[in-house]
């Protein structure tokens, strides 16, 4: 699979965002901070994916930015 560095660069991405939230788990201000930082990698890796494939549409954009407030939005209300 030709995509698969780019789903293990997010795999790394997300593991250790997931990390750094677990490890901060004393602190709600840093672990808003990390998932915030979380939501706009996953932004930045999907137009950065679609980019490369030739596939990058404004559709495509606005996919990942509700994606990524959604989960965000969850997660924060979840702390």
């Amino acid at each position: 699979m030709k995509d698969s560095k780019h789903y293990l660069a997010l795999m790394a991405i997300l593991s250790i965002g997931l990390g750094l939230f677990l490890y901060f788990g004393y602190n709600r201000q840093v672990q808003i901070g990390i998932v915030i930082a979380l939501s706009a990698a996953y932004v930045v890796w999907g137009i950065f994916h679609h980019s490369l494939k030739k596939e990058l549409h404004l559709k495509i954009i606005l996919e990942y930015i509700a994606v990524a407030t959604l989960a965000s939005i969850v997660v924060i209300f979840l702390l």
